[in-house]
């Protein structure tokens, strides 16, 4: 698994929204007098796991999160991990596929009925100002929170019934074909949730035999280390998401998706 540098956080992709010194502004006229200098030094200070979660939280700015290892795009698959599965969608094309995923309703039912997604909130599509001729699209929302924790997290910490999820999307077609969907996630309230980041990737191409091939791939990515007494849980984390993440259920409705 791929470890972040936190003292060399991706840039901020003002592509889906506003200006962060507007954000900044607003907040501080919400702000008490006393929390106004607090606030300041937070949004304004270096990027930490509270500090991301202030810019990301609620607003319109992408936000500051974890660039993949391998010195590769946010938009990029993994060159050296090997995918965690192969699938055709047989009667669809890439263009399809497109028109799908860049329609306004689609991310935010599916992540409604398949995660049971609640006060979902998505930015509209748009070209990343970092990456040109990447959109990018964030959203937020409310996941019931996973409870399969080892016994020394459980004895140790509480776990909340839900927690609050800042995602990323990330949608590129190369010029030598194909299309890619990248979304990176962050699970705010569940323990070290703020400690790491789920990416899945999945890269569409023309199937030989007709159709679709999907490839996927999820990485966890730690920003933080986790303390020796804790190590079951980074285990338990990683296949946990390798196995139950995003993009399975989400290849498998854009089957469905794709033909109404």
């Amino acid at each position: 698994p791929a470890l972040c540098n936190p003292r060399q956080p991706a840039q901020p992709d003002a592509g889906a929204g506003a200006e962060q010194p507007a954000l900044l502004k607003q907040l501080m006229s919400l702000a008490s007098p006393k929390a106004q200098p607090v606030l300041l030094r937070q949004a304004t200070g270096a990027a930490t796991p509270k500090s991301q979660k202030l810019t990301t939280m609620d607003s319109k700015v992408s936000g500051l999160f974890c660039e993949p290892s391998e010195g590769r795009e946010l938009r990029e698959a993994p060159r050296r991990e090997a995918p965690v599965g192969v699938e055709t969608l047989p009667a669809t094309s890439l263009a399809r596929l497109s028109e799908v995923l860049r329609s306004d309703g689609y991310l935010a039912r599916f992540v409604r009925d398949s995660k049971r997604a609640t006060h979902i909130s998505m930015t509209p599509w748009s070209e990343s100002r970092r990456t040109p001729g990447v959109a990018v699209r964030k959203a937020n929302f409310i996941v019931a929170a996973p409870q399969d924790y080892p016994k020394a997290v459980t004895e140790r910490m509480t776990v909340p019934a839900k927690t609050s999820v800042t995602a990323i999307y990330r949608l590129h077609e190369p010029a030598d074909g194909g299309l890619e969907f990248v979304v990176q996630f962050c699970l705010h309230d569940i323990p070290f949730g703020e400690d790491f980041r789920v990416q899945e990737s999945v890269v569409f191409q023309p199937d030989s035999r007709g159709g679709v091939r999907a490839t996927r791939w999820v990485e966890v990515m730690w920003i933080a280390a986790v303390p020796a007494a804790y190590q079951s849980l980074r285990v338990a984390t990683e296949q946990k998401y390798r196995s139950d993440g995003f993009c399975g259920r989400f290849v498998e409705d854009l089957r469905i998706a794709v033909t109404a």
